[in-house]
């Protein structure tokens, strides 16, 4: 699956002046756990590897460089388990490459995300927390640009949100910094 999207960081005020202004499809409790190895060598990459738990059920994925800023391709298998480790076969069998590490469990991020539906676009308004930290974040995945951009635009005339990118450090990234400063 490729995944398309815009990211904007959020203020706790902005992300509640968002969340007011519509009725959510659902409200979905998620955990993140990421993987990598010791040097973060997925990382340098720009692969991210993480097993997804949504009521209580494990999804490996990985996402892989698409080419384009707003682009990754996404890939995923169902688990049984949440596992320490994950071979390198196993994500090598998952991505179709055959030179990913094995990796380890570095850690999780906990999110609450609260889902709209729109024609060619979904909002996911995100509240993260990991390492003592919370943040917030607007995401905006989109098979229509234009659908995207005009739900931007919407939300920022309509809460005053001004941002200078549709597109901000991933969760990933995120975590990885606190992780580095945990260490």
């Amino acid at each position: 699956m490729v995944e398309n999207e815009f990211k904007v960081m959020l203020t706790k005020e902005q992300y509640e002046k968002i969340f007011s202004l519509f009725k959510y499809d659902k409200i979905i409790e998620q955990v993140n756990y990421y993987y990598d190895t010791d040097d973060l060598k997925l990382s340098e990459l720009h692969i991210t590897c993480r097993v997804r738990e949504i009521k209580g059920e494990f999804f490996l994925q990985i996402k892989l460089p698409n080419g384009a800023e707003h682009s990754r391709i996404e890939l995923e298998r169902k688990l049984t388990s949440l596992p320490e480790k994950i071979s390198s076969e196993e994500l090598d069998s998952l991505s179709g490459r055959t030179d990913l590490p094995d990796v380890k469990l570095l850690g999780k991020l906990s999110t609450n995300r609260a889902v709209k539906h729109f024609d060619g676009c979904e909002l996911d308004l995100d509240r993260s927390g990991y390492f003592g930290k919370t943040d917030y974040e607007l995401e905006v995945e989109f098979t229509d640009e234009t659908a995207a951009r005009e739900l931007l635009k919407k939300i920022r005339a309509e809460t005053g949100i001004v941002s200078s990118s549709d597109v901000c450090p991933g969760k990933v990234r995120r975590f990885l910094e606190e992780f580095k400063k945990a260490k």
